[in-house]
């Protein structure tokens, strides 16, 4: 009871610092035009110059997407608030307790300066009384399920043929770097190897250089058989399977009988990166296992060290802030904190602040708009003249199909929560592990049983965000992105359209975008389009590619979020206009507003190292080129601002894109 207070009493002592970090988020931000720029010339700098020199980045963030941040930092600030409060005056709800015990573990620094100590000293005792390669792989084999990070990493997938069934798929999980091309920076693999020199010297493990070689001599090689991003996409659809009985004989060195004990046997293996196994199999021949214990202590444990170990947390920090996009300074701990225990109680802690942060909203008004977005694709479909009737029927089926899960669960039972447990408020590292643990229990149960895939288990309302799920054929919209810009009760249609409606399209699109349109209706991987119609796709889809490419983004990985664009803008305009009742000055000024509209959603500010970061991994095009380059392709942007047919923003008519 002692130390419980006197955890309360620090949390009074620095409520004043910590409330000064609070993002200063405006409940409606103003976007003015800049007048001194041609919108034919650039619709975004136009939409977006004065709101991006208006702000000032904070140092601990490094991107802030107008749209999408706006929206987030005010949801981080009520559930911040929420769990201050929730500190000075606890709950008997058993989510609030645990989620109470959990935040107070991780604000106390003096706990977990302790524990980190204890934590490593405990988990190198383990790792030296390991006494031979095949008890090494033994062990790992043995928690490649048990929500620890480890050598071989595992995960569910929906199967082709039945989404209610799981595939598993093995991958490395010894990785540090996000993105295979970063191994290519010689300044960065010189100052990777003294940061990871330097962890093995914090922790006081002898020979600290030869073991930082052999850590980054295997991360070099991870990474050269790395599939790109794009490629990663490409290779998720494809039927790549290997049997369970090859897996064990061709590589019986990783033990992985011990882990596949707990797999039911009708569990299809699938294989995304045809390098993974083969490399870690190379590694556990040619590793002698004081290296490959190097490895275990670096890849498991260097995450741990923070504030029992300075030195290391802080050059770490500068490592990633200079090669890795990562921000110029740390969060205060309150508000890291919270970001963290929205991360492990994600649902359970929407379920408690939705209703206090969204009191009154209106489901029925987000289903109207969804429903005419809905429409307006299938009566865009219903026009198309290239598909074949088959898979014009199958493209229709599969939109007016479409399961939407709209804004939150309606009944507590739909939420299923993952179970509830004590967390001691003094123990973070512990909490950490037992979280991971009945998360990681119950996605082991994917492998086991049919999957409710209409269920809202795991989903968080409270993210900004909008997704499609091609093997459920679903479409989910969160009550976290339903803020202004992309949504407001009060706004005007158009406006609305243009923002969330245009959202709802995107996601919609994915249904029949370059990977979407490999499902069925009913979630199946199956080709329902003729040779015929998959050359005129391929045609219509090269042409953005080239165009993207232009624009300075990667058009082959992006493709997939520029085709939804693309059809989620045309969905909302066609919807917007379509009842042909405005003419002359009237309709111009109401195509302005949804221009406009549409692109203030995506104005953004960012450090430069995560421009570079999001162009190497990110499928998503950057602001300008989201904004710009798709609405080249609608005549009635030209007709709303009378651009020339020579200015930058417009496309020739026969280079413009409509895909279905």
């Amino acid at each position: 009871m002692i130390k419980v207070l006197s955890l309360f009493l620090s949390f009074l002592i620095t409520f004043n610092r910590l409330q000064a970090a609070s993002s200063d988020i405006p409940a409606k931000r103003a976007f003015p035009i800049d007048e001194k720029i041609n919108p034919c010339v650039s619709l975004y700098d136009y939409a977006c110059t004065k709101v991006i020199e208006s702000f000032e980045l904070r140092a601990d963030r490094k991107r802030h997407s107008f749209a999408f941040s706006d929206s987030a930092e005010r949801i981080l600030s009520f559930k911040k608030n929420y769990l201050l409060e929730l500190i000075k005056n606890p709950s008997h709800d058993s989510l609030e307790s645990e989620i109470r015990n959990f935040y107070l573990s991780c604000t106390n620094k003096e706990t977990r300066a302790k524990e980190e100590s204890v934590y490593i000293a405990e988990k190198l005792e383990k790792i030296a009384k390991i006494s031979s390669k095949r008890d090494w792989f033994k062990l790992q084999a043995q928690r490649i399920h048990s929500g620890d990070p480890g050598f071989i990493h595992y995960y569910p997938v929906d199967n082709f043929d039945d989404p209610k069934k799981s595939d598993l798929v093995l991958a490395t999980g010894y990785s540090f770097l996000p993105e295979k091309s970063y191994a290519e920076n010689k300044e960065l693999v010189t100052e990777l190897e003294l940061l990871i020199r330097n962890f093995f010297d914090s922790i006081h493990i002898d020979h600290a250089t030869e073991k930082a070689k052999v850590v980054i001599g295997y991360e070099l090689e991870h990474q050269r058989r790395r599939l790109f991003p794009a490629e990663s996409r490409l290779a998720y659809s494809e039927r790549s399977f290997i049997s369970r009985t090859e897996l064990l004989k061709k590589y019986s060195e990783l033990n992985l009988k011990l882990f596949f004990k707990d797999v039911p046997k009708n569990i299809k293996i699938r294989v995304i990166n045809r390098k993974s196994l083969p490399f870690l199999k190379s590694i556990a021949k040619i590793y002698t296992l004081e290296e490959l214990k190097a490895l275990q202590i670096f890849y498991e444990l260097h995450s741990v060290l923070d504030f029992r170990y300075p030195d290391f947390y802080n050059k770490k920090f500068a490592f990633k802030q200079k090669f890795l996009g990562g921000k110029k300074m740390r969060s205060e701990l309150s508000e890291e904190c919270t970001e963290i225990t929205m991360s492990k109680f994600g649902s359970e802690f929407d379920y408690l602040i939705l209703p206090k942060m969204f009191p009154s909203f209106s489901s029925e008004k987000v289903a109207e708009m969804v429903d005419k977005i809905k429409k307006s694709i299938l009566a865009s479909l219903s026009k198309n003249t290239w598909l074949s009737p088959g898979a014009k029927k199958e493209a229709q089926k599969k939109i007016a199909t479409a399961y939407m899960r709209l804004v939150a669960p309606a009944k507590y039972e739909d939420w299923k929560f993952l179970r509830v447990s004590e967390f001691n408020p003094e123990s973070y590292l512990a909490n950490i592990e037992k979280r991971n643990v009945i998360s990681e229990a119950r996605e082991f149960e994917y492998l086991k049983e049919l999957k409710d895939i209409r269920s809202w288990e795991g989903v968080q309302p409270l993210q900004v965000n909008a997704f499609y799920e091609a093997s459920y054929n679903q479409f989910t919209m969160l009550q976290g992105i339903l803020q202004y810009p992309f949504y407001d009760q009060n706004n005007s249609e158009v406006e609305n359209l243009a923002g969330i409606g245009m959202v709802v399209g995107h996601e919609l699109g994915h249904g029949i975008d370059d990977q979407g349109a490999k499902y069925d209706s009913d979630g199946k991987l199956r080709e329902w389009m003729t040779i015929k119609d998959l050359a005129k796709f391929k045609e219509l889809t090269n042409s953005l590619v080239l165009q993207y490419s232009k624009a300075g983004m990667n058009g082959e990985y992006t493709l997939g979020e520029n085709i939804g664009d693309l059809v989620g803008l045309t969905a909302a305009y066609d919807a917007a206009f379509n009842d042909k009742s405005l003419s002359g000055i009237e309709l111009k000024k109401e195509q302005q507003k949804f221009f406009l509209s549409y692109a203030r959603s995506y104005c953004e500010v960012q450090l430069p190292g995560v421009r570079e970061y999001r162009l190497k991994s990110d499928p998503h095009s950057l602001g300008v080129a989201r904004v710009n380059e798709v609405v080249k392709h609608f005549s009635g942007f030209q007709e709303a601002f009378g651009c020339k047919e020579n200015d930058p923003m417009i496309l020739p008519v026969e280079k413009r894109v409509h895909i279905w």
